[in-house]
């Protein structure tokens, strides 16, 4: 006759599976931990690239308003006149009774041509 004994009691977990089954919770843990900590440095990547993206619009709108200002006032002498008066002088024409001082460069002197030797 053979003697059997049980290796567990009924009902209770076998000590064999209880290991395995830590291992693949375990494993199962630590593959979701790696995920969030893989999201969280996308998103911080994602933050960091859209806030410098951010400031290079701020200063693209800060070189837009310059120039902005600058056709404003182009504006404004167009509207009041000024511009005309500008071409003018620009091409050329003088008011009436106005002396004008054309101011340029000194000219280098000449260098002295050789004689002919005899």
């Amino acid at each position: 006759m053979r003697y059997t004994t049980t290796l567990t009691v009924p009902g209770g977990a076998r000590a064999r599976g209880v290991g395995a089954r830590r291992f693949v919770i375990l494993i199962a843990l630590l593959g979701f931990v790696a995920w969030m900590a893989f999201a969280y440095a996308q998103e911080a990547y994602l933050a960091h690239r859209l806030s410098q993206q951010a400031s290079d619009l701020r200063h693209q709108n800060a070189l837009i308003a310059a120039q902005n200002q600058g056709y404003h006032k182009d504006v404004q002498a167009i509207t009041n006149g000024a511009a005309d008066e500008e071409e003018a002088r620009l091409n050329g024409y003088s008011r009436p009774n106005e002396r004008l001082y054309l101011v340029t460069a000194t000219p280098a002197p000449a260098a002295p041509s050789p004689s002919p030797k005899p």
